[in-house]
């Protein structure tokens, strides 16, 4: 609890190796096992941002090996829960395609015939309500000044004159709206799936390859 490193490394020795059996045990896979153990430890050994140690979630009711395989063990579950839940409502991983290997959507994306599959539509609909829900939340003149300048392509100085500012000004504005639009979009996803990891880039990707039509803006 006091931070001694010696002290720190001689429980990390002991516990790691029976709490990496046990999540195998669980239904782990041995590597799946030892990689959530380790990043368990880095979070347990991380700076405490309320001025007390992580590690004083641990009270001593019970042996700290049961209590660290105890909190090793729910984050599997919450792990294989998120996993399976994914996979339900899109069975093509989001991180394929992204070095060179397989693509991340068949070609052509989500056709608008897909859209009627119980578990796509689930995850259109979820999309459309998240980004709906951003742009009701944008400030108005941060609205206009998107649809200016990515629906009808104009130039940052001619951004500049319309709203009277410098084509910097301009830049920092759009910075600033996006990244309102991803962080609205974000949170309203996790309120409504709060099983669904996706971030601000998976997102866009999913909104480009699925036809207007299957997100419902034809």
């Amino acid at each position: 609890m006091e931070g001694d490193p010696r002290a720190i490394e001689t429980l990390r020795r002991r516990s790691s190796g029976h709490a990496t059996a046990y999540l195998v045990h669980a239904g782990g896979a041995p590597d799946e096992a030892r990689e959530l153990v380790e990043r368990l430890w880095a979070d347990l050994l991380a700076p405490p941002a309320e001025g007390l140690p992580r590690m004083s979630h641990y009270h001593g009711r019970c042996a700290f090996q049961t209590w660290f395989n105890t909190v090793a063990l729910n984050k599997l579950i919450t792990k294989k829960r998120k996993q399976a839940r994914w996979q339900k409502l899109f069975p093509v991983s989001i991180d394929s395609g992204r070095d060179g290997e397989t693509p991340l959507l068949p070609p052509g994306g989500l056709a608008e015939s897909d859209a009627t599959e119980p578990d796509q539509a689930l995850l259109l609909e979820l999309l459309r309500d998240a980004i709906e829900h951003a742009l009701r939340n944008c400030d108005p003149e941060d609205f206009v000044l998107l649809q200016l300048s990515h629906l009808d392509g104009l130039l940052g100085k001619e951004l500049a004159v319309i709203f009277g500012c410098a084509p910097s000004g301009i830049s920092r504005r759009l910075e600033k709206a996006q990244a309102h639009i991803a962080a609205e979009t974000l949170w309203k996803i996790r309120q409504q799936d709060p099983w669904l990891e996706l971030r601000w880039e998976d997102f866009v990707t999913l909104c480009r390859t699925a036809t207007p039509a299957a997100l419902g803006l034809d």
